[in-house]
């Protein structure tokens, strides 16, 4: 069950980091006007879904000026990079922030669809019900046969959250039979800790169960994203970060469109640059999770 709620572009107020807020804007309008250009259609995605060849008629950056609305597809669970406003009911958090942005950029209305989970989400934009996913979805070679991907908007660096009284000197000691992993289902942790912990017992669960059962002494250690793990240790003296909170890895959320539609991606894909080379993205994400931003490569 889907719910889609409204959000009007003009109701959040611009980020201070937001520099030559005229020139930027002027400079993207300007582009989706005349992106349909013969040689832009004619390029590489680089190793997405699909080459595409779309018109500018056809691609979904025109429609979604025509319509008025950007219609984007989350699950707001996920506080602060998505979720709903406990006073006010609304979409909130740093991708809400982002796509407010990006729907001023194209003089359009911001559309939150609500729904539970990233299948969903891929669903609702395969289908023509959304125009994006905006959900910190990893560009993963299973994933980019059916969508294309942005850069990434959104670095999630993983670390190893563990129980208080263990002393681990290496995370091979974890990878070890007996020892229990978890992870957040489907999420790219999860993925990675079966690299990691081969020899370990891996368990996929929903975010809470994850890092409670480190907490109870269920689970050895819960591979995820710090920021999600710092909130919790703060509430939880039984639990820390291995290694003071070295990174295991660091992936991308990008943003996923309709394979195929060249121009309404390289749009996005160039917005993104253009805010994360002006310091606005970086800022915005720092402001927000208290994280130094963390290069795309």
């Amino acid at each position: 069950m889907s719910e889609e709620l409204e959000v009007e572009a003009a109701d959040k107020p611009d980020s201070p980091s937001r520099l030559s807020r005229i020139s930027r804007r002027g400079l993207l309008g300007s582009a989706a006007l005349t992106v349909a250009g013969a040689a832009l259609a004619a390029c590489s995605t680089g190793g997405n879904a699909s080459t595409g060849s779309t018109s500018s008629s056809d691609s979904l950056l025109k429609k979604v000026q025509d319509r008025g609305q950007l219609n984007v597809t989350t699950s707001l669970l996920y506080p602060p990079e998505f979720y709903k406003d406990k006073t006010t009911g609304k979409p909130a958090g740093y991708d809400i922030d982002v796509l407010t942005m990006v729907s001023k950029d194209l003089n359009v209305k911001l559309n939150i669809i609500d729904v539970p989970d990233n299948a969903a989400s891929i669903a609702n934009v395969q289908s023509g019900k959304a125009d994006v996913v905006s959900a910190g979805l990893v560009n993963t070679p299973k994933r980019a046969l059916v969508l294309n991907f942005t850069k990434g908007y959104v670095p999630y660096t993983q670390i190893l959250m563990v129980t208080s009284n263990s002393n681990y000197a290496s995370i091979q000691e974890l990878n070890q039979p007996g020892k229990k992993i978890t992870a957040l289902t489907a999420s790219t942790a999860f993925f990675r800790a079966q690299l990691l912990f081969p020899k370990a017992t891996v368990t996929p669960l929903a975010q809470d169960e994850a890092l409670l059962s480190v907490a109870t002494g269920k689970a050895d250690a819960c591979l995820v994203e710090d920021y999600l793990a710092k909130p919790f240790i703060a509430q939880h003296s039984n639990t820390k970060l291995w290694n003071n909170g070295q990174g295991i890895a660091t992936e991308f959320g990008c943003w996923a469109v309709p394979a195929g539609d060249y121009l309404w991606w390289r749009w996005l894909d160039n917005w993104i640059s253009y805010n994360i080379d002006n310091a606005t993205l970086p800022g915005m994400y720092s402001n927000t999770f208290g994280l130094n931003w963390v290069h795309p490569s």
